[in-house]
C-alpha cells in the first residue's frame, strides 16, 4: 500500500513545475526488499506437514518481494520506451516460479500472490510461463470464485495486446489497468474491487 501511495504522490509531483520526487525513500524500500529473507519457525521441521507448509509460506512470501521489486522498477525506474533490464524478467520468472512452486491442492498459500503473478505475467513475453500463469487463474477461479482471481485473466490478456500492439517496452501495465478501471466507472460498471497501480 505504501509503494501504491508513493507512486501516486510520484505522479503529481511529475505534472508539478516546482514539486520534485524524493527518490531516497524508494530506494529505501528497495534495499528491505532486497535483503529480506524468510525465517522458518522452529516447528517447521517437527514433521512433513509443517515443513510444506514453511515452504509454500516461504515461496508465496519470495513471490511478493520479487513481485513488489518489480513494481518498484516499473512504478520509480522505468521510462516508456527504454528496454526492460534482464533483471526484470529475472524477477518476473522468480515470482512465476515462486507461486507455481507452491502446492495446488489443499493449499491457500498460493493464491494470496495473485498480484505479484499479475505483475510477472505483464513482464514476461515468455508464451509457456504465461501459460502456466492462465492456467493456475483459471484453476483458482474455479476453486474460489473471487471476482479479483476472475478478473485477472482479461486484465493479463488486455496488456499482452498491448504489448503486441505498441511494443513491449512501451507498455506500461499500470496504465492499462487504470484505463480500463476509468472505462467501466464511466459506463456506470461497478468495479468490486478498485485497482489501484499508479
Amino acid at each position: 500500500m505504501r509503494l501504491a501511495r508513493l507512486s501516486a504522490e510520484k505522479r503529481k509531483s511529475s505534472s508539478m513545475q516546482y514539486v520534485k520526487f524524493d527518490d531516497h525513500v524508494i530506494s529505501d524500500i528497495e534495499k528491505s526488499l532486497e535483503s529480506w529473507q524468510h525465517v522458518s519457525p522452529p516447528t517447521a521441521d517437527q514433521e512433513e506437514s509443517s515443513m510444506h507448509q514453511d515452504m509454500d509460506s516461504k515461496h508465496c512470501s519470495e513471490a511478493w518481494r520479487n513481485g513488489l521489486l518489480l513494481y518498484v522498477y516499473r512504478a520509480f525506474r522505468w521510462e516508456p520506451g527504454h528496454n526492460i533490464p534482464v533483471r526484470v524478467t529475472r524477477l518476473a520468472r522468480a515470482t512465476a516460479d515462486h507461486v507455481f512452486a507452491c502446492r495446488e491442492d489443499n493449499s491457500l498459500v498460493a493464491k494470496q500472490a495473485l498480484l505479484p503473478l499479475f505483475f510477472a505475467g505483464c513482464e514476461l513475453m515468455d508464451e509457456s510461463t504465461r501459460r502456466k500463469i492462465l492456467r493456475l487463474c483459471s484453476l483458482w477461479d474455479e476453486v474460489t470464485r473471487y471476482h479479483m482471481i476472475n478478473s485477472t485473466v482479461p486484465l493479463l490478456k488486455e496488456v499482452w495486446a498491448e504489448q503486441e500492439e505498441r511494443g513491449f517496452d512501451n507498455v506500461w501495465w499500470g496504465e492499462v489497468v487504470d484505463r480500463m478501471y476509468a472505462a467501466e466507472e464511466s459506463h456506470g460498471g461497478v468495479l468490486q474491487v478498485r485497482l489501484c497501480f499508479g
